[in-house]
């Protein structure tokens, strides 16, 4: 069948078996339409009917959902222990507004079984268990609260009983002190004393005593009225037994008041006692009072716990009951759906598989014709990539359809490419060659005007070039500074005759003058977007940067100085010790590697200086190569 219907389409174009295949598409997709139309038209109101429940069942789960997220919150709210903590869930409460689950008109024909009534009621005691929840915090809030403030009361209580025994312990210091001072007089016979002073210190003791006995019982029945359940119980202990302690103090107060005279000291401590114990009073009013009100809210907060319960099991019961009128309305419409189901199935699988004979009818029909003359093509191309064929080889025309008038116009067009090609490189060749010439002449004007030779450049050119391959520096980065160093000293064309040309030793200001070259050198060339002119601004400027930070013209230290500045230093630097100059004589080769030696990690970098000693040969080579020849 495949043959046949190829064997059909072999005189037609690419573009006739395309527009044949859209209309078979096309006529594919109008029959599966008509039949899913008829098919969807006798099935529509079961699946909006199951749509509709569907949502439903989903709403009846955010019920759920809702439910379970209150009980979690309000467990976290009666398991808080501050307020702190307790404010941090005042946000996640719901409100009434926040319930919007409902059935709408449409939905209330479908079902029946009182379905939208029972969601009513659902949604209102879930209100309702909004509402509870949201007196649970309140509640809650209360109590943390109370418990805030008895836990202060009991704090203040506790340093009021310490000042207090305090003082009561100064009385009995001062007045055991006071006794043996009296003791020891009247052990002396010339001393006169009153015997009755001795008794009355001895009622002082004993009275402070008293005292720091009775407040000191006092913690305890704080103690268990704070850690009561019951407010008889608190009744009791408030009337009785703190009520006679707070006698039994105040007593011993009466009874201190009346001996405060003996001393000054005495009445200051008495005082000071008298003023504590009012506020401690004030206090243990205070605490009885928040105790009470703390357990008649924990009273209340269990009777909300128990409505809270009680709303939920509503909830949960409603819920059921929607969940089984839901599942009895889909079992009707699952049973009436299935006949419909197996017609619809034979259906679909009928025109799916004539579809499938046709699209791969059509599928290999379109490979046969499009993709392997595509992939000769293709292939053609990669040959030519991988430098296989060259751009003037030719692609075979096998048709003449429309691959064979674009394997024409390929074989065109490369024609045309390779052509220019050429033409574009012989141009990129004379124009990389020029800039390379400017650059070397800019470089030698600039040594010129400060009477190097135009070798001197030349020399550094190669030097820099070596260094930078033997650092690592791939082979276009070293020639790339080998084309750049020639213009580490342009900048010397924008320093004055009288300095640059000076033939003392330069004074302190002349100097200063002259170490602006950097500066200006850089300025000239750091504007172009040329990566050779970029290289030389960076040769310019760091050239005469030290690896232990004492160069010019910005101080830069070690890795911080860029690496062809680096380089161009130890270049230039070598080739100023190791060639000759109208004024002076090379050094001999000892002297300067002693001197790179010396400057290691000082004023060069320690590898770079390692490498140029490693390969002296080499750089001595360059220099008798462009030796320097004077008339």
């Amino acid at each position: 069948m495949i043959k046949l219907f190829q064997k059909l389409t072999k005189k037609l174009s690419i573009k006739s078996i395309v527009i044949l295949g859209v209309i078979i598409m096309a006529l594919i997709i109008t029959a599966f339409g008509v039949t899913m139309i008829y098919l969807s038209s006798t099935i529509k109101y079961d699946q909006s009917t199951l749509k509709n429940i569907l949502k439903l069942e989903k709403q009846n789960q955010n019920i759920l959902n809702t439910i379970k997220d209150i009980a979690y919150l309000e467990n976290r709210i009666l398991t808080s222990n501050s307020t702190k903590d307790l404010l941090g869930f005042e946000k996640q409460l719901l409100g009434e507004q926040d319930i919007k689950f409902s059935i709408d008109s449409k939905q209330k024909v479908i079902y029946e079984h009182n379905y939208s009534s029972k969601l009513t009621s659902v949604v209102t005691n879930l209100n309702k268990r909004i509402i509870s929840q949201n007196e649970i915090y309140d509640s809650k809030a209360i109590i943390l609260f109370y418990e805030l403030e008895l836990s202060s009361y009991k704090s203040k209580i506790d340093e009021l009983i310490l000042l207090i025994t305090n003082e009561s312990e100064s009385i009995y210091g001062l007045a055991s002190l006071i006794t043996k001072r009296y003791n020891r007089a009247l052990k002396r016979s010339k001393a006169k004393v009153d015997p009755s002073l001795n008794i009355q210190l001895g009622k002082v003791m004993t009275l402070s005593k008293d005292l720091d006995s009775s407040i000191l019982k006092l913690p305890t029945f704080i103690h268990n009225i704070n850690s009561s359940k019951s407010i008889d119980l608190i009744n009791t202990i408030s009337k009785n037994n703190l009520s006679q302690l707070i006698l039994l103090v105040e007593d011993s107060l009466v009874k201190l008041s009346l001996l405060q005279d003996l001393n000054t000291n005495f009445k200051t401590n008495t005082s000071n006692i008298n003023s504590k114990f009012l506020e401690v009073k004030d206090l243990i009013t205070f605490l009885i009072i928040s105790k009470k009100q703390l357990l008649k809210e924990e009273k209340k907060l269990k009777k909300l716990i128990f409505k809270s319960d009680n709303l939920n099991d509503k909830v949960f019961d409603g819920i059921r009951q929607l969940t089984e009128i839901s599942s009895d309305i889909k079992l009707n419409i699952l049973s009436h759906s299935d006949s419909i189901s197996k017609r619809t199935t034979t259906t679909i699988v009928i025109v799916g598989l004539i579809s499938l004979v046709l699209i791969a009818l059509a599928a290999t029909t379109l490979i046969s014709r499009i993709n392997l003359p595509l992939e000769f093509i293709m292939k053609f191309i990669d040959k030519i990539v991988n430098s296989q064929k060259s751009l003037s080889s030719k692609l075979p025309i096998l048709s003449n359809d429309e691959f064979g008038k674009l394997s024409q116009s390929f074989n065109n067009m490369t024609s045309t490419i390779s052509s220019n090609i050429g033409e574009i490189k012989h141009l990129n060749k004379e124009i990389e060659d020029t800039q390379k010439e400017v650059i070397f002449t800019m470089g030698a004007i600039g040594e010129t005007r400060s009477k190097e030779t135009g070798n001197h450049v030349k020399r550094v050119a190669e030097y820099s070039r070596i260094l930078a391959l033997k650092y690592g520096l791939s082979q276009d980065i070293s020639n790339l500074l080998k084309e750049a160093s020639p213009m580490h000293d342009i900048g010397k064309v924008g320093i004055p005759d009288a300095v640059l040309k000076k033939p003392a030793t330069l004074d302190s200001q002349e100097w200063e003058i002259m170490k602006t070259h950097a500066e200006l050198g850089y300025d000239m060339l750091k504007h172009s977007n040329r990566d050779i002119l970029k290289a030389a601004a960076i040769v310019a400027h760091e050239h005469h940067e030290k690896w232990d930070g004492s160069g010019y013209p910005r101080g830069l230290k070690a890795d911080h100085i860029h690496i062809y500045g680096r380089i161009t230093a130890v270049a230039d630097v070598f080739d100023a010790l190791g060639s000759d100059r109208c004024y002076k004589k090379a050094w001999p080769l000892e002297e300067i590697k002693n001197f790179f030696i010396e400057n290691r990690a000082k004023h060069f970098d320690p590898k770079l200086v390692d490498i140029f000693l490693e390969n002296i040969d080499e750089f001595l080579y360059v220099r008798d190569k462009y030796k320097d020849v004077f008339d």
